[in-house]
């Protein structure tokens, strides 16, 4: 018996390191498929980064010629970046342009990232199941995206908070059931790596912190009948992980604008609009959140809880593998050990959902909880595979007939092509026509104009010139504003702010605003106007 048990596992271990080998090249080819389907950037985040990507590439340091939001008062241009986002995705897309000035290039760091991704969950899953059909579809599953598969491959937040945020998760877990210093340690250095991406990161090293006090207040407990000492160690090197990876951006930041990290995230906790993340000249306090009414602040956080609820089910479960994934994650939570497994990734989810919805509200509506879900997609797509395996054990008790080894790699396989489906379906082309009439607007203009746009990054990435975002205003605070800060042309598109909406639609001639050119689209037009803020004064 003994010998045949030595010989399984030499079995499994043989299968384990050739299909992470696989589904390596697997992720990587699907994610290369997905990442040639664009030539550029695709949304302003992913141009903020890619350009000031290119900035570091080229020697100018932490330094934007872009300004997109104001909360911050932020000075003449250049200024200094990443003040509200953080700077690892602009690292990587760095690293990839100092190979070759060329989007291409700056996509690799986001594809490699993008296709080890079944990898993590492929290793999440045999901590679950030794089941090899398991372990596939869970890597198959990651491999497709969904919803995620537009973002992936292009320098955003979405590639590494996916992979920092995973690990961490894990590591935590391990280190709770292992006990050993280095995976405290691990999950401190993958939890400043989740905040060096994004701002909400924060919440990995809150969690790991929770877990260890968890392990802190059983030791507590247990304390006459342990043999060793407080868990001090762990937190120890938890902190010091973190800080490794942290400290410098903290000291960074301290140097160039007096504090460790910017105060305009925390304004937006008081938005009572989207848009107003947009403001010029206004800053948002809970005197000016309470102002707004008891009615309209239940209302929205009703409605910030039924987005978020949206987003997990149609974004972290794919809509069709939501049932899965909370069948597998009721039952694994009833086994301990697969409970310690999964208690990170509980409090996480939970933290993340309270934190999306009824705390940063209207961020968290208009893509922060999509953004930082990315960190639990692995481990979704494993709950989603575990899940298909509990529902086939269940039919096959009421129908004797069924063939539990057969039917769960079969339904899974079914599933995983639903998936691919889905990630095609949310593919999209980069904007050609944004690109085309930035580059087309900027003939019209001389060489060192400042432009007003609604998305600044892009105007940069295409042109090369100064650009301000176009402040969430009337138009007489918005030519305030383009005084202020020397600008004389404004791009705006359908997408303009509703303050402006009569000067985009033609129906209100206000001084200082000229329509130079339009250039149609079919979805929506652009439109070139020249400025005079001194006609304001």
């Amino acid at each position: 018996m003994a010998e045949n048990n030595e010989l399984a596992s030499k079995s499994t271990l043989k299968w384990m390191k050739r299909d992470w080998i696989w589904l390596a090249l697997i992720g990587l080819l699907v994610q290369g498929i997905w990442a040639l389907s664009m030539e550029h950037p695709s949304y302003m985040d992913a141009y903020y980064y890619a350009t000031n990507g290119q900035r570091l590439a080229d020697g100018f340091g932490f330094t934007e010629e872009v300004i997109w939001q104001y909360l911050d008062n932020p000075g003449q241009l250049p200024v200094p970046s990443h003040s509200y986002w953080l700077p690892l995705p602009s690292i990587l897309a760095a690293s990839g342009y100092s190979l070759a000035d060329s989007f291409r290039a700056a996509q690799l760091p986001f594809w490699l990232l993008a296709g080890f991704l079944p990898v993590l969950s492929f290793v999440i899953a045999l901590q679950f199941s030794d089941q090899r059909w398991m372990a596939w579809a869970a890597g198959l599953f990651t491999a497709t995206g969904g919803y995620y598969s537009r973002f992936f491959n292009q320098p955003s937040t979405f590639a590494p908070f996916a992979m920092f945020g995973g690990l961490c998760l894990l590591f935590t877990a391990w280190a709770q059931l292992k006990g050993r210093w280095h995976w405290w340690f691990l999950a401190g250095i993958t939890a400043g790596l989740g905040h060096l991406t994004r701002a909400d990161g924060l919440l990995l090293f809150g969690v790991a912190g929770l877990m260890w006090l968890f392990t802190a207040w059983v030791w507590w407990r247990h304390r006459q009948d342990s043999d060793s000492g407080f868990p001090l160690l762990p937190v120890v090197m938890l902190v010091m992980g973190y800080f490794l990876v942290m400290g410098g951006w903290f000291f960074h930041m301290w140097r160039v604008t007096g504090r460790p990290l910017s105060t305009a995230g925390t304004q937006t906790i008081f938005l009572t609009w989207y848009d107003d993340l947009f403001a010029y000249g206004r800053t948002f306090d809970l005197e000016h959140y309470l102002a707004w009414g008891w009615g309209n602040i239940i209302e929205s956080k009703i409605q910030g809880v039924s987005m978020a609820a949206q987003t997990y089910i149609a974004v972290s479960g794919l809509i069709f593998l939501g049932p899965f994934i909370f069948w597998a994650w009721i039952k694994w939570g009833r086994q301990r050990e697969k409970w310690m497994l999964l208690r990170p990734l509980t409090w996480y989810t939970v933290l993340l959902f309270i934190f999306m919805s009824l705390i940063f509200t209207w961020p968290g509506q208009r893509g922060g909880l999509l953004h930082s879900s990315a960190a639990i997609w692995t481990w979704m797509m494993v709950l989603a595979a575990g899940g298909i395996g509990v529902a086939v054990d269940w039919m096959a008790k009421r129908l004797p007939h069924w063939q539990p080894a057969k039917a769960k790699p079969i339904f899974s396989a079914l599933f995983v092509g639903v998936a691919f489906v889905i990630a095609i379906g949310t593919l999209r082309s980069s904007n050609e026509l944004e690109a085309l009439a930035y580059q087309e607007a900027v003939k019209l203009m001389p060489a060192d104009a400042v432009i007003m746009s609604g998305n600044a990054p892009s105007v940069y990435y295409h042109t090369g010139h100064q650009s301000l975002s176009v402040p969430n205003e009337p138009p007489d605070i918005m030519l305030q504003a383009a005084a202020d800060y020397n600008v004389t042309y404004l791009i705006l598109d359908e997408g303009r702010p509703r303050p402006l909406a009569e000067i985009y639609a033609g129906t209100l001639k206000y001084p200082g605003i000229t329509l130079l050119e339009t250039y149609e689209g079919e979805e929506g037009d652009y439109k070139l106007y020249q400025l005079d803020p001194s006609v304001n004064e």
